[in-house]
């Protein structure tokens, strides 16, 4: 072997062996971040219904994700969208329409051939008790102070404050669940990239939850420095978990990953 091959040779290995080191301290430092059914097991149910909370108890997710708003008749329930599409062909607008009208029929059900109906948030409580899941609330309203007082009520009634986490867009109406009581969990969510409500979350002591494509290291570490959580959406490839691992993300909120 010539001399030149000789050198060539060695900074190869050189190269693999500090690649390898790194792949090895990469693994080493990897976190397992907390999975959160998204809308329930919504990749296989339909999203936010019964079904999808139950599937999501069964499949052993660490917590179970909802959004809700407020009917007519001051009611809430598990949707995301304002209106309610059913199975028949007709909508319903949920803060025009009272409970009891708004879950008389199936609602459309593009998952499974079985019925699924609107779920209040009291049975949505009652399941994740049942499955000893963390209840992940999302508000969908800009909710006030006595709309708050309720949830936490309904709450009480049905779990307990220590086992679920609010989140929303609406900063404001987090801080108003912080101004009841402090020891509820919160989680701004956000799409925006370099959203200056960061800047208040780190000072107010609020968790985020960030769409996937916004987690950067420079964010993870300025929470975690803070004391604070990060939570990531909607994470279902696999191959995506595996770097959000790498940045030690606390959780993640999916429509199909409970374990890895």
């Amino acid at each position: 072997m010539s001399k030149k091959s000789k050198i060539v040779l060695l900074v190869l290995c050189v190269f693999v062996l500090t690649i390898s080191a790194t792949c090895v301290s990469l693994i080493a430092l990897r976190s397992d971040p907390k999975c959160v059914a998204h809308r329930g097991l919504s990749d296989t149910q339909p999203d936010n219904t019964e079904a999808s909370f139950l599937a999501a108890t069964e499949a052993g997710f660490y917590g179970i994700e909802t959004d809700i708003r407020k009917t007519a008749d001051g009611r809430y329930v598990c949707h995301h969208d304002e209106t309610v599409k059913y199975a028949d062909g007709t909508e319903l607008a949920i803060k025009t329409s009272d409970f009891s009208a708004l879950t008389a029929r199936p609602i459309r059900n593009e998952k499974t051939e079985k019925d699924a109906y609107l779920c209040s948030f009291e049975r949505y409580l009652d399941i994740c008790k049942q499955g000893g899941q963390v209840a992940v609330i999302e508000f969908k309203e800009d909710f006030s102070e006595a709309e708050i007082q309720e949830i936490l009520s309904i709450v009480d009634g049905h779990y307990d404050r220590a086992h679920v986490s609010m989140i929303s867009f609406y900063y404001e109406a987090l801080l108003c669940v912080r101004k009841a009581d402090e020891s509820v969990s919160l989680q701004y969510l956000s799409e925006t990239k370099k959203d200056p409500v960061f800047e208040r979350c780190l000072l107010d002591g609020v968790s985020i939850d960030v769409r996937e494509p916004l987690v950067t290291p420079s964010l993870v570490r300025a929470f975690h420095q803070k004391g604070l959580t990060v939570n990531t959406w909607t994470v279902n490839k696999k191959r995506d978990l595996f770097f959000l691992r790498i940045l030690r993300v606390d959780y993640i909120t999916t429509n199909s990953i409970s374990e890895y």
